[in-house]
């Protein structure tokens, strides 16, 4: 058998999307076995930063080369199905609006097998909606322009999703 090295996941690009898979462990759930609420914002920060690096704009990059990372200015979430144990979920990333030190996302939580009816005749269960603005900021705190490249990248991806 050949040496096979397994590398985590950034899940992929489709042109208009971002879509990254998530498991359900034990450790997302409460004593209910349904995933706590806060871990889908853990789950969103993963799919951002995949994103992120499949656009070749990693933060651990633009960090080193700029001085400059994302912060969270405001977060909006709706919750309308649980997760439980063992699910398979996909975060659906789409950027909704770009400014000059700051964007906009909507990510959208599915499970994407859960053997219902529903999930058969519609497709994947929408779980959870997150409404977001990411500020660009400096290491001290102030606001900032978006780096060239991050934006370039950026800007690539929101115009495939505004011509679709």
């Amino acid at each position: 058998m050949a040496d096979v090295r397994s590398q985590p996941t950034m899940g992929r690009l489709d042109g208009r999307s971002h879509h990254f898979p998530v498991r359900v462990y034990y450790e997302d759930t409460d004593a209910g076995g349904i995933v706590y609420h806060a871990n889908y914002l853990r789950f969103c920060e993963r799919a951002r930063t995949e994103m992120m690096r499949l656009l070749g704009a990693s933060h651990s990059r633009m960090v080193a080369e700029t001085g400059v990372s994302f912060a969270v200015r405001r977060c909006e979430i709706d919750f309308m199905r649980p997760a439980r144990l063992d699910d398979a979920l996909e975060i659906v990333t789409t950027i909704t609006d770009i400014g000059g030190a700051s964007l906009d996302a909507e990510q959208r939580v599915f499970r994407t097998d859960d053997g219902t009816a529903e999930s058969a005749a519609g497709g994947p269960a929408e779980l959870v909606r997150v409404r977001l603005k990411l500020a660009c900021m400096t290491r001290d705190g102030r606001p900032v322009r978006l780096p060239a490249p991050v934006r370039k990248a950026l800007d690539t991806l929101h115009m495939k999703q505004s011509q679709g």
